[in-house]
């Protein structure tokens, strides 16, 4: 087997490009992060509306979008395989959302009668782990500000109650996840 030396020139180089080809994957993919946003909103301002006219006890059920929002996901990026964008960022990337986007529904579905006033604050956290560690992997300030966002909105909802927080969470993932892929997606399309 040959073995290939890389000066820290190349070195470098070959780091950039990894950086770039998943910057690349994620600015393409901004229309997920349009979808989630979208989808996060509605089913958090549908749990508003519902406990405001007095359905509480089927106040969740808006929510049921997230699977078929995660079925949907997992089919647009099968179909959108492509060579060459298996590098280490983007399957580590990948892993992140497929095991937060699990740890979330888990949440939600089967501890949110455990976890009572506590369940949109705790999920808005690890949406800004998510969202803060994909901005930090990808070198983008964007991202970085908006999983910030999350985290400091996250910490504020534990003094809201659940009507509030539905609230909040509509609101925050509306501007910080919906936006962002928005900007994510216009920026690639004009290079």
């Amino acid at each position: 087997m040959k073995s290939t030396e890389f000066t820290p020139e190349k070195s470098l180089e070959l780091i950039t490009q990894v950086i770039a080809e998943a910057r690349d994957r994620f600015e393409e993919n901004g229309f997920i992060y349009m979808l989630w946003g979208a989808l996060i909103a509605l089913a958090s301002f549908g749990q508003f509306v519902l406990i405001k006219a007095g359905h509480g006890d089927i106040s969740w059920y808006p929510y049921l979008l997230m699977p078929a929002g995660a079925i949907y996901t997992s089919f647009y990026y099968a179909r959108r395989k492509k060579p060459n964008h298996g590098n280490v960022i983007s399957l580590m990337m990948t892993a992140l959302w497929v095991v937060l986007s699990i740890y979330m529904m888990v949440l939600g579905f089967l501890f949110g009668g455990s976890l009572k006033e506590n369940l949109i604050p705790v999920i808005l956290i690890l949406l800004s782990i998510g969202i803060t560690v994909s901005g930090t992997s990808l070198k983008s300030g964007l991202l970085i500000a908006a999983g910030i966002f999350i985290g400091l909105s996250a910490f504020a909802g534990f003094y809201f109650d659940r009507t509030g927080q539905s609230l909040l969470m509509g609101v925050v993932s509306f501007i910080a996840i919906f936006f962002p892929g928005l900007i994510l997606m216009y920026k690639h399309k004009r290079r």
